[in-house]
């Protein structure tokens, strides 16, 4: 007969440690290092408990850790990084082109997903999308042999006040709230938005999205990744003569 034990699979420990590497991973596209409450808060997660886990990962190699100061991931776990998200964004690709699911409600499932997707699997799912090089949310899906397309765009808080844009990555595409926001207000990728203020006494962003104004926070603005429309037009005529 066998004792159950309360000992977690090495499965289990190994799907915790990607998300936890996933998570710092996405955070450090907008700072680094990353501190212990935005992790926390991210994973909805105790801070004691995020804590003991940076300590972890740092015995592992896989961030560098030091108390009130953050954290970030070593070239170890920049790697394991890669493997999780390409797998993670390949899926995304195939919710979205193939089952027809919204662009920002397939995080979660995709989480779900990739971590039980093995190499084999993985090779033939990118393979079968055509190796697509962006998610759904404009972000670069790294290749198999480790290598970044290059990321899109500029952030639309350093753009000029008055120009037009087109919405090319969205940041942070774990935060299922921030990205009903957008969503529900149809700022997507390829979206064309014309920037009209950023309020000096609070950091409002008044946007006009086809004709309707739409305000939101730097929080939320500062995720938005875009290309200027004049560029992108003064291209697209260079590419005809």
């Amino acid at each position: 007969m066998t004792t159950e034990t309360s000992h977690p699979s090495v499965a289990a420990v190994r799907s915790t440690e990607e998300q936890y590497v996933e998570v710092i991973g996405l955070l450090e596209e907008q700072n680094s290092p990353v501190g212990t409450a935005p992790i926390a808060e991210n994973m909805q997660l105790a801070m004691p408990s995020v804590s003991e886990m940076l300590k972890r990962l740092a015995d592992k190699g896989l961030v560098t850790h030091a108390p009130y100061e953050g954290a970030s991931l070593s070239e170890k776990g920049r790697m394991l990084f890669a493997n999780v998200i390409r797998r993670h964004r390949l899926w995304e690709v195939f919710l979205t082109q193939h089952l027809g699911m919204s662009w920002h409600n397939v995080y979660e499932h995709a989480c779900r997903l990739e971590h039980g997707t093995l190499e084999p699997v993985t090779a033939r799912l990118g393979s079968f999308l055509g190796n697509p090089e962006y998610c759904p949310h404009g972000s670069p899906i790294p290749g198999a042999d480790g290598t970044w397309p290059p990321s899109q765009g500029q952030p639309l808080l350093e753009m000029p006040i008055g120009s037009e844009y087109q919405i090319v990555r969205i940041l942070q595409e774990n935060d299922a709230d921030c990205l009903t926001f957008l969503f529900e207000r149809d700022v997507m990728i390829g979206t064309v938005v014309r920037l009209m203020d950023i309020a000096s006494y609070d950091g409002t962003v008044s946007l006009d999205v086809s004709g309707k104004p739409v305000a939101m926070g730097t929080r939320v603005a500062s995720r938005l990744r875009v290309t200027p429309i004049v560029e992108m037009r003064g291209n697209a005529s260079g590419e005809s003569t």
